[in-house]
């Protein structure tokens, strides 16, 4: 441990900690997700593993970078790259203090990054499974890269589904989790449309009074409407409800989505930097 200094902390949970620290190897700032052996079942201690594992075999610039993993003593650290800017949800929330909406250009934009990230774990058959805001980070010198985090949750595939788990952030489960129904690589489709929801209301979709109300929204298919969604062209808001719809068959995949004639512009163009005027409203 000699390695790192703790810099300050970035979240608890019940069984960790996760961190910022300064690694002197990479002399850089990393996040240092440290997990509690001790405090877990040896189900969950694979579990911790098994992220590891799938980290490793991730290389693309919108998914945060993994550097190392190891235990000592009754701890399991992971060493990830550090998003200078923050998580999508505060991002929101600050631009939220300040603007009615988001620009368009901005949404399609973070929205096309998301799903370079998801198309490229797609393609090596990984299921990401809790997509949402909080797992989407920004960095980047202007916070203009988008990057997908947080794979505790994934599952390798090793048949076009695998079976239900109950673990996802309520409001982002798909409708076929909520049935109790096997999950498939499109139940990362609905999660980026409800992400997309998101960004043009500003508002969490399917945000009931209780756990039931929410599944009970998402199997019907409530989505609260939004004045918000006057300020973007149909064809957008059209798009959120194909990748909203109840029929997982129905929703576009990743490929497919990155090809859509709203989205393609920003992929094609994918190192560019997005709302630069908008972005001096932050500032």
């Amino acid at each position: 441990m000699d390695s790192y200094d703790v810099v300050g902390v970035l979240g608890r949970g019940a069984f960790g900690v996760v961190e910022l620290v300064r690694d002197f190897n990479l002399k850089k700032l990393v996040v240092m997700k440290t997990i509690y052996i001790k405090s877990m079942s040896t189900d969950n201690v694979k579990e911790a593993v098994k992220e590891t594992q799938i980290l490793q075999m991730l290389n693309h610039p919108n998914i945060i970078k993994y550097y190392n993993s190891f235990q000592k003593g009754q701890n399991f650290y992971i060493i990830m790259e550090y998003a200078t800017h923050g998580t999508l949800e505060q991002f929101v929330n600050k631009w939220a203090q300040t603007s009615s909406h988001i620009v368009q250009t901005c949404v399609l934009n973070i929205i096309s990054q998301v799903t370079m990230a998801v198309d490229y774990i797609h393609k090596i058959k990984i299921i990401h499974r809790d997509i949402n805001p909080m797992n989407i980070l920004l960095t980047g010198s202007q916070g203009t890269v988008v990057k997908l985090g947080d794979f505790g949750a994934s599952r390798i595939l090793t048949s076009d589904k695998i079976a239900y788990e109950n673990y996802c952030t309520p409001s982002y489960m798909p409708p076929e989790q909520c049935s109790g129904k096997s999950l498939r690589l499109k139940s990362d489709i609905w999660q980026i449309g409800c992400v997309l929801y998101y960004l043009i209301t500003m508002k969490h979709p399917f945000c009931g009074q209780s756990l039931a109300v929410t599944i009970s929204c998402i199997m019907e298919g409530v989505l609260s409407p939004s004045e918000k969604m006057k300020y973007y062209d149909h064809d957008v808001i059209r798009l959120m409800h194909e990748l909203l719809s109840c029929d997982p068959t129905s929703r576009p995949n990743a490929s497919a989505l990155l090809s859509h004639p709203y989205i393609l512009p920003y992929v094609l163009n994918s190192n560019c930097h997005w709302f630069k005027a908008g972005r001096k409203m932050l500032n």
